[in-house]
């Protein structure tokens, strides 16, 4: 399918940011195009960038029925990354094109963040935090350690089975929700497979990890919010579309969470520009900007398992 001068395209700002990864892919294909101005393209520039790309390495740009119709020589897209919601997947079969996608290769790192946010909002020490930085030095807090607290997991991927892994240790209760497993799928002695409503009733804490698709869009509201415990904790490493903003932030300033903190938003921006979210008024809400699977280690094997979906196909 593709050769050693096959055209790559490559919009993928932290994939071009990689020399590592760059000379690796070169050794493979001399006509590769890279974004090096690091562009967020929409989908008129990314036609335009891509117009002669036989294949091409893409993040969080939108792979849409136009862009695919528009790239008559495309023959396989590798995702940089593990979300496909930017991705017309479905299309990309009708036109017999290859999706090159590696699920689960950055769940260390998500898992891990978000074990640590849980940590981070049960303990309160963001609160404790913002206390120092405003010259308060106040030890009162509504603490509590992980042990013997029972926590939700939904969505029970390849993040959530890592994050129940980390949270054994803790001997915590843990409860696990999937909305596109049955519960046999998820038959494991350190996990008990209840329904989404056991969740929220039960759990001191629930973690989101879950991808955005019909299913799972807007999965939590005011009734959901409604149903959780007095004090409870809400994490979301998931999409930000999978939480409806106005509920949560009215869970958060009239209960009944103590907290939230989230590293995804219903509306991000496209490049670096300002950003804004009512949420961050909230005084018991954390978050960072949709970073959870980004590290060094992460971006590493992100980037070679993205090189390996176009050598998988490439004819010596």
């Amino acid at each position: 399918m593709l050769s050693r001068n096959s055209n790559i395209a490559v919009s993928s700002r932290s994939f071009c940011k990689s020399n590592i990864l760059r000379d690796q892919l070169d050794k493979f294909f001399n006509n590769v195009e890279y974004n090096d101005k690091l562009e967020h393209f929409n989908e008129d520039s990314l036609i335009e960038f891509f117009a002669n790309a036989e294949a091409v390495i893409v993040s969080e740009d939108q792979i849409t029925e136009k862009v695919i119709d528009a790239l008559p020589n495309l023959k396989l897209v590798a995702k940089f990354g593990v979300g496909l919601d930017s991705i017309d997947t479905e299309y990309l079969k009708r036109k017999n094109i290859v999706l090159g996608w590696n699920p689960g290769i950055n769940a260390d790192a998500v898992a891990q963040l978000a074990l640590s946010y849980l940590i981070l909002m049960l303990r309160e020490a963001y609160i404790l935090n913002r206390n120092l930085i405003n010259n308060e030095w106040a030890k009162i807090s509504k603490s509590r350690d992980m042990s013997g607290l029972t926590i939700g997991i939904v969505g029970y991927g390849n993040v959530g089975k890592k994050l129940a892994s980390y949270l054994k240790v803790f001997e915590c209760d843990i409860l696990v929700y999937d909305p596109l497993l049955s519960q046999n799928e998820i038959l494991s002695g350190s996990v008990r497979s209840v329904s989404f409503d056991d969740i929220l009733i039960h759990s001191d804490a629930v973690s989101l990890h879950v991808p955005l698709n019909e299913d799972t869009k807007n999965l939590f509201g005011k009734r959901e919010f409604k149903k959780m415990r007095d004090g409870s904790v809400l994490v979301n490493l998931s999409r930000g579309g999978v939480v409806q903003e106005t509920a949560l932030q009215e869970a958060l300033e009239s209960g009944p969470l103590s907290g939230a903190a989230s590293d995804v938003f219903e509306n991000e921006p496209e490049n670096t520009n300002k950003f804004y979210s009512k949420l961050l008024n909230c005084t018991n809400f954390f978050s960072t900007p949709h970073i959870a699977g980004t590290t060094n280690q992460s971006v590493q094997k992100l980037g070679e398992m993205a090189i390996k979906s176009l050598t998988d196909h490439y004819e010596k």
